[in-house]
């Protein structure tokens, strides 16, 4: 047997069969990467629409304390009524402030977006009186 036959020989039986095993390493390595690309991008994504909605949300609050609850304390008004429109006024206020593609993404996450701003005000209003 000379080099040649060798070298065919060997070509046949050990790299033609690895071509495809090498093959789809790489292109599962490849997939990988890419899928790791793509979380990244989401979930930068996601935090920077919760930072968003944190920051319109604590916004809103303390707008709606300054503007409106303060007085209606001052006076001795601050009703029942006067909390619910408050509480209005402070969604609206936090809603506005959100670009619509963090609107959709908020909704998609955490279904009604009013609702879960209502929750996030709430807790935001008793944060602001702890402090």
């Amino acid at each position: 047997m000379d080099w040649n036959e060798l070298l065919m020989t060997l070509i046949k039986v050990v790299i033609i069969p690895a071509v495809p095993i090498v093959v789809g390493a790489v292109v599962k390595l490849c997939k990988a990467k890419t899928d790791e690309a793509l979380t990244d991008v989401e979930n930068e994504t996601l935090r920077q629409a919760l930072n968003e909605a944190a920051d319109a949300v604590y916004a809103a609050v303390t707008y709606t304390s300054q503007v409106y609850v303060d007085t209606l304390k001052q006076n001795g008004n601050f009703s029942k009524e006067a909390q619910a429109q408050a509480l209005k006024t402070a969604l609206e206020k936090a809603e506005a402030m959100l670009a619509e593609d963090t609107k959709k993404l908020l909704e998609s996450l955490y279904g009604n977006l009013q609702d879960w701003l209502t929750v996030k005000i709430e807790q935001a209003v008793r944060d602001q009186k702890l402090t």
